[in-house]
Formats: structure tokens, sequence, C-alpha cells
């Protein structure tokens, strides 16, 4: 979906317009109205937009200048002018600037919808796979900074020396962020990986995410990558410029920015990732901590499980309780296992299990060490599942916990595997259940907030903002358990209290205009027939 921005100082031009585009099935468009500029740099730094189509001459400000701003918020974005014969310099002057396209005031609805047509289709095409592989493979031939990502690491590892005299390790590592300013954490991980895929092609994939997403981000922040974990990843990421509005601005760009790096995931390198970002920037001391908190909250996930896309603050997190903890039992078995139990993958996960087990049947002394090393490796994952999340009370009240850390009260070896095996299934099923009250909690509380504010801001910006979570995701999340988009839903809402108010003839149309949320007569009339084939006066008439 791309969100479509339109400026014009009159109202009934940004009406028609946005009319026109809501009724385009084959366009997944989310639009936007500005009725000046300051409402339209307003929307610019609320949320991430892919298309603005602008009036080139408006009080105030000229569509040059708004162009010029445009490109600082967000440089991807496409700019179409609408213009008039008299204004050929100004359009001369945008072109060369990186407008996109121009449309004259007096061309038809088929023009205007093909030139943001056209935008749509060069937003995608500037994502074309075959070149973004292609530059991939061969930065990756030239060499990985492995010295780079390995202090990163440490550095999230709480290694002392890392944190030591930060300003001369990055000088000479050629690390671009700031030591002295504090740094937004964005972590994130490959939900599943498709089948056949050899190591260097896992390798290919991360190093063509990393460079999407420092192109991406790079325009308007300062970012670093590195992976951890077997394909696990982590951005660090600071403004480019030291004037910078806010960090909410930051986090904004960055926020809208990695729904496009999620997207080109899927669609170029065909994987799914999910990201967790942080709600607030923190010093270089404090990032072993929050690194810790988020990766925990991976095996929280709201909702989907997959393609996740938050941030920390919609968990309602305390970042100050967690501690980094050191694990020697780093095999690459072991990490799969625990990245499936806290991923929620039921069946990959107890395949696994019942591999190991099977594995371990000999009757040796060799196989009973290895029994013993592998049931408390175990235990270390289960642990760190439920020390931090609500299934600990139910697992308390439905197994018997003193048995987990001994082995030994076990009759025999099958006996505690069954035992764990147990316990990973109350864990998978509590956090399916959990997934699914977690999702009613944030559908209840949109249709809600529809249904009480139908006259005021329902973009789906505002709405994620009211539950906390990203817009893309949002919507995702919403079209999956409903089976419609929000859209949809408040048209339906739009309609039905339409229909509640016109059978109450003392009621004026204007004012059944306002409360459903239409900024004039003229719009509600074209939504009320397009749905019902009925203006809404002949529906008043049918009622009596």
């Amino acid at each position: 979906m791309y969100r479509l921005l339109i400026i014009d100082d009159e109202d009934v031009i940004v009406d028609g317009m946005a009319d026109l585009f809501q009724e385009q099935t084959d366009m997944e468009l989310e639009v936007y109205r500005a009725y000046n500029v300051l409402e339209a740099i307003d929307w610019l730094k609320q949320t991430k937009i892919d298309i603005v189509l602008s009036d080139i001459q408006m009080p105030g400000i000229t569509g040059l200048q708004l162009q010029q701003r445009i490109m600082e918020l967000w440089p991807r974005c496409k700019v179409i002018f609408l213009t008039g014969y008299n204004e050929f310099t100004y359009i001369h002057e945008a072109m060369r600037n990186g407008s996109f396209d121009f449309v004259l005031k007096t061309e038809t609805d088929e023009t205007i919808i093909g030139s943001v047509k056209k935008a749509i289709a060069k937003l995608d095409e500037e994502m074309d796979m075959h070149s973004t592989l292609q530059k991939t493979t061969i930065l990756l031939q030239r060499a990985l900074p492995y010295i780079q990502k390995d202090y990163l690491r440490d550095i999230l590892q709480g290694e002392s020396y890392a944190l030591g005299n930060l300003h001369n390790q990055f000088t000479q590592l050629s690390i671009s962020l700031h030591p002295s300013q504090p740094v937004l954490l964005v972590v994130g991980r490959v939900d599943e990986w498709r089948e056949g895929l050899s190591t260097f092609d896992r390798a290919l994939i991360i190093y063509a995410v990393q460079n999407i997403s420092e192109e991406l981000l790079g325009v308007s922040t300062r970012v670093t990558f590195t992976d951890y974990e077997r394909f696990r990843m982590v951005w660090f990421i600071q403004p480019k410029s030291d004037a910078v509005d806010s960090w909410d601005q930051i986090l904004r760009f960055v926020q809208g920015t990695l729904e496009q790096i999620q997207h080109t995931s899927r669609q170029l390198l065909k994987i799914k990732l999910s990201i967790i970002v942080a709600s607030k920037p923190c010093g270089w001391e404090e990032l072993p901590i929050r690194f810790i908190t988020i990766k925990r909250l991976f095996g929280y996930g709201l909702g989907l499980g997959q393609e996740l896309l938050l941030t920390d603050q919609a968990y309602g997190t305390d970042h100050g309780r967690f501690e980094p903890v050191k694990s020697p039992l780093q095999t690459h078995l072991w990490i799969d296992l625990k990245n499936d139990l806290e991923a929620g993958r039921r069946e990959a996960y107890l395949a696994a299990f019942d591999r190991i087990t099977a594995l371990l049947a000999a009757q040796d002394a060799q196989t009973e060490k290895a029994r013993t090393e592998w049931y408390y490796m175990l235990v270390v994952i289960y642990i760190s599942i439920l020390n931090y999340s609500s299934v600990l009370r139910l697992a308390a009240e439905q197994m018997d916990l003193d048995k987990l850390t001994m082995m030994q009260a076990h009759k025999t070896w099958n006996s505690a595997f069954d035992y764990l095996r147990e316990l990973a299934e109350l864990i998978f099923n509590h956090r399916s259940e959990g997934y699914t009250n977690s999702e009613n909690d944030v559908i209840t509380k949109i249709k809600k907030y529809i249904h009480e504010y139908l006259n005021g801001d329902l973009s789906l910006t505002r709405l994620s903002d009211f539950v906390s979570l990203n817009p893309s995701y949002l919507s995702r999340l919403y079209k999956h358990h409903t089976g419609e988009s929000v859209t949809e839903t408040i048209k339906q809402v739009r309609l039905q209290k339409s229909k509640e108010l016109l059978r109450n003839p003392g009621i004026r149309m204007s004012d059944i205009s306002e409360r459903v949320g239409f900024l004039s007569e003229r719009s509600f009339y074209r939504f009320f027939k397009s749905i019902t084939k009925l203006t809404p006066q002949e529906y008043r008439e049918l009622q009596k």
C-alpha cells in the first residue's frame, strides 16, 4: 500500500481528488488531504508519504519550496504538480529539482490517475530485483566487514573493552556513528528460510537486506548494520543532521522506511522479516540491556507471529529490569531450537526435539552423557521463556516445575524428555491463546474508536498511533483477523450511521454529512450513492 497526499488551497479540488482515488479499486492507496501547506507539512512529519499531488501555486509558499521540504523528509517521495498553462517556468524548475510529473488542471480524471499509476510503477521499479542482487553480489565478493561487525556484537554483549574509548575505536574501524550521541536500536530476524538455500545463499540475502536498508535509511540517517546468532540482524541509527527537529521525526522516518524494507525483502528476496524498533534512543552504555530486552520481545509477537513490525512500547516493557545474560551453549542446533520456541514455530520445534530424542536413544555411557548435556541445554531455553512471560503461573499450576532443573527427579530419560515436550506444548498453546487475546484487544479498540470518532481523523496513521502499532502492520493484522480492511470497516460504519440519521427527517443533510466524517455534502452524496445506488434524499423518501 502506498500513501498519497493531496494538497490544494481549494477544498473542492482536494475533496474531489480524494474521492476520485478512493473509488479506484485497482490501486492500493491510503489518501490524505491537506487544505494548505502547513497541514501538508504536518502530515509529512507524521507519516511516510510516497506520492504527493499538489497545486504548484499556493498562498504563503510555492510548490517548489514545498518540494524541497518534501525531499528533506521523504527523499523517495514522488511529487506530481497540478498546473495551469501559464506556469511552465515553474514546471521546468520543478522538473530540474526532481519532481516526478506535472498534470494540467484541465486534464481528465483518467490523466491524473495515470500519472499516479506511473509514480507507483516507478516506486516499484526503483527496487528492481536484478540490479539489487547484482550490486549485492559484487559488494559481498569484495569482503564482509568482519572486524567491524565483531566489534558491534561485542558492544551488544556489554564487553568492557568495546564500550571503552568509543571515539578512538569508531575512528579506527570507520564506523560512521557518533559515540557521544544516543543511538536508536532496531533488531530484526528472518522468520523462515526457503528450503534448499545454502549458507552462501543465506549470507547473500542478509547482505542484500543490509544494502537495501542502508540505501533507504541512509538518505536521512547514519546507519550501521550487523548480524548475530545465525542471520539475525541489528541496525544502529542516528540522525544524519545534528539540526534535526526531534527524535520523533527520526522515529517516524525509520518506521516508515522499515515498512519498505520488509516489503522489498518479501518481494525481491522472498523472505519475511520481523522487526522491533526501540521506542526511544539510548546511550551506548545502555545498549546491551536494551538489546536483550528487544530480543526477548520476539517471543511475544503480536497477532500474526511473522513479519512483525513493532516498537517495544507496544508491550509496555520496563527496560530497566533485564540484565545481559551470557551462555556458553552457543551451538547452531541449540540456537535454532531457542528461536523456534521463542517465535512460536510449534511444528519446527517439536520435529527437531523428536529428532534429538531419537538420536539419544542408544544405551551407552557416551550417549548418557550427551542426554544429560542436552537436557540441561533445553532447560536453559525453557527458563528463558518462563522467566519473562505470563506462562510461568500456568505452568506452575499444571506441572511440577521443581522437576525442570533436576533430571534425576524423572524415573527414566524418556520420561524426562516427555516432560520437556509436554512443557513445550503448554508454552505453544499459551502463546497461541495470547496472540488471539492480544489480537482481539487491538481489533476491539480500533472498532470502538471508529464508532466514537466517526467524524474525526480515521487515517491509518491516527489509528496506528492509538494502539501503538506500525500502520502497515496494523493494516495486515486487522485484515487477517476480520477478513476486511480498516477502510472497508470505516465505510460500513459510515453507511450504517448515515442510514440511521437519514431515518430522522429532522436532521439536515449538512449535519449528517459532517457527523459521518465528510467535509462536504458533495462527498457524502457520492459516497452514499456509490454503495446504495440511491442518493441520500432518495433513501430518506423511501423510509417514509
